[in-house]
């Protein structure tokens, strides 16, 4: 992208001169060749700042040949590194299910826990009260 920049700067600013001169031989004012010239300026300045290389002659020489060898355009030697999967991650890309709450232990008569109770499955509704304990006392 940054070759592709820098290479359409030059060229926009090319083209603006030959479209200022065109104008002036009419007697017109050039405003679309000064327009056209500050849009090549920009697409210059962004290809510079975004390159590594000083801007310059020897850099324009190089884009345009990497342009040409199709480099620009991803079908270069520029290989991305496969991704590691890590010992977290796992073979498959599927978010981790969030582990359920502890269960509380169950209680039995007089407020102890019942160490002989199994704690009852995820989504699983407790027991209903019984018939007992929902009467009211007399």
């Amino acid at each position: 992208m940054i070759d592709l920049l820098l290479l359409a700067g030059v060229a926009l600013c090319v083209i603006s001169v030959l479209w200022a001169v065109v104008s002036l031989l009419r007697t017109e004012a050039p405003r679309g060749a000064a327009v056209t010239l500050v849009l090549g300026i920009v697409a210059l300045f962004a290809g510079s700042a975004l390159d590594e290389r000083p801007f310059g002659i020897e850099s324009l020489g190089q884009s345009w040949q990497r342009l040409v060898s199709g480099e620009s355009f991803g079908t270069g030697s520029i290989t991305v590194p496969p991704a590691a999967v890590t010992e977290d991650q796992g073979a498959t890309d599927a978010p981790a299910a969030s582990e359920p709450a502890p269960q509380a232990p169950m209680q039995g008569n007089g407020g102890e826990a019942n160490p002989e109770a199994e704690p009852a499955a995820p989504g699983v509704e407790a027991p209903a009260a019984t018939p007992e304990a929902a009467q009211p006392a007399q």
